[in-house]
């Protein structure tokens, strides 16, 4: 029992650990604390708890006042109230204001604690500016999953300020995060299981199935309440929202709805065709991305191999993507590269763009892509996957891509919204994640590399459709109306040449 009544203050609650791991949690005296399980298992309760606990622990300052200062990140504005701000309500039972105008803020001021918490909505690295100006004690990022690294990252040198050395200091300062799995390609999980950097602990739950499962006491049903999920779920949902372990889950509706892993992945390694010059796709930010490709005579894609970092400038990641090149395409020359157009927008540092930068390190000719409207880099990267070339994909993938492999299997997603009107509804935009990027990168080489007026004529050509035979038309393989279901296994033919043993 963590029992919060001899806590100064009139924020009086009583706290069970939801089980071993959760306490530990809380006992951990790491910078960076991670907690990840199951759905149901007390983590964001166990966030919450923390922080109030923290701020009666905080040593009073010269005016007596124990003053502390926590921001709680989520991904979205409306996720934000549904849940983190829900969270905080439950625990704090209506002690304290609430300021509901963004930023969403919560105030307690009583006795000698006097405690702020600022909500905020971060879910693109553009957000880690919203964190610069920012002193605080400690900081909560709900459901880190959906959280780009870079606020993280930032988080680090905001946490620890408040209240400052006149005001007596920070007696407990840091990060704590919550979070069900993720995949195996997250920066959650290369920072807490394979890097494991200096000061970052991650407490794991068991299985909402294990004897050990935690905060059974506090479900609907105790034990029931997992086996009830098993209705209608599919293993891999199981895997992560009942057994806690990472795998990778479809979060919303793919954005490249007729990619097909069977039909546009390679069976093995493309190897870059001899004297055929690479073309370069980017995508800037701070997770810079990179596709190499190559366009064949008839107009199918070949995607070689992909280039993804993080918290990467602009002149280390054309360090890194031309040291890339240089070791798997040493007899290759690059025609172009084709980036994001925001990389046309200059710096207040020299006022050069990131396109200039990147030219000068890389010595590529580099122009942004011939569009950056929305509609028209779906169009092309659909068009691409629909079209068959003489019996052959438009498009194939290496299996040296595995980032796009994902982004294309709906890591690259719409995000789901609740819509009290018609139910079940999606985000226009595509959401920012660690896939996202790449899949980027892919629009912006197709555009300038030759399939922009395919895109801009689609509506001309749609009128005559093409012939079951293909010719570089742009005919569906996976529309009923050519034939149902889809092509058989016969109908893709492998230029054999082009895939290394």
């Amino acid at each position: 029992m963590a029992d919060m009544s001899a806590r100064p203050g009139p924020l009086q609650i009583s706290y069970s650990y939801a089980g071993p791991v959760s306490e530990a949690f809380h006992h951990s005296s790491a910078f960076v604390r991670a907690i990840m399980g199951p759905i149901g298992s007390g983590k964001s309760s166990a966030c919450a708890t923390e922080l109030i606990w923290r701020s009666g622990e905080q040593a009073p300052g010269p005016d007596g006042k124990r003053h502390t200062r926590f921001a709680i990140i989520r991904n979205t504005y409306p996720e934000l109230r549904l849940t983190s701000l829900a969270t905080w309500k439950d625990w704090t039972g209506g002690f304290g204001t609430i300021n509901a105008n963004p930023p969403i803020t919560y105030k307690l001021q009583s006795g000698d604690l006097d405690m702020e918490v600022i909500f905020l909505a971060l879910d693109s690295e553009e957000d880690v500016k919203k964190l610069l100006s920012l002193e605080l004690t400690a900081a909560w990022i709900n459901e880190a999953r959906e959280v780009p690294k870079a606020i993280l990252d930032a988080l680090t040198g905001r946490v620890g300020r408040y209240p400052s050395k006149a005001m007596g200091g920070c007696t407990w300062s840091g990060i704590i995060l919550d979070t069900n799995p993720c995949d195996d390609q997250h920066w959650f999980y290369r920072t807490f299981e394979l890097d494991k950097p200096t000061g970052f602990e991650l407490f794991r739950q068991p299985s909402g199935l294990s004897p050990d499962a935690e905060n059974i006491a506090n479900l609907p049903g105790g034990r029931g309440y997992y086996e009830r999920l098993f209705a209608g779920k599919d293993a891999e949902w199981l895997k992560v929202y009942v057994h806690g372990e990472y795998g990778h889950l479809i979060e919303g509706k793919p954005v490249y709805s007729n990619f097909r892993d069977s039909v546009h992945m390679a069976p093995g390694p493309i190897a870059a065709v001899p004297d055929l010059p690479l073309l370069i796709g980017v995508d800037w930010g701070l997770t810079p991305a990179a596709v190499i490709t190559q366009r064949l005579v008839d107009g199918r894609w070949l995607i070689l191999s992909e280039l993804c970092t993080e918290d990467t400038g602009v002149v280390r990641f054309a360090q890194a993507l031309s040291a890339h090149v240089a070791q798997l395409y040493p007899s290759h020359r690059v025609a172009g590269v084709y980036a994001d157009p925001a990389g046309t927008q200059r710096a207040q540092t020299d006022e050069r763009t990131a396109i200039e930068i990147f030219q000068e390190h890389t010595g590529w000719k580099t122009r942004p892509a011939p569009s950056n409207d929305w509609t028209m880099r779906l169009e092309v990267v659909l068009a691409a996957f629909a079209r068959l070339v003489d019996g052959r994909p438009g498009i194939m993938i290496s299996p040296n891509c595995p980032t796009l492999r994902k982004a294309c299997n709906g890591g690259y997603h719409y995000r789901s919204l609740r819509s009290s009107v018609n139910g079940l509804a999606h985000d226009e935009h595509p959401a920012k994640n660690f896939p996202s990027h790449v899949a980027e990168a892919l629009q912006y080489v197709l555009l300038g590399g030759g399939d922009a007026n395919l895109v801009m004529n689609k509506v001309k050509r749609r009128k005559a459709p093409p012939g079951r035979n293909g010719g570089g038309g742009d005919y569906d393989l996976f529309d009923p109306a050519y034939g149902g279901a889809g092509p058989r296994k016969s109908s893709i033919v492998f230029d054999k040449e082009f895939y290394s043993t």
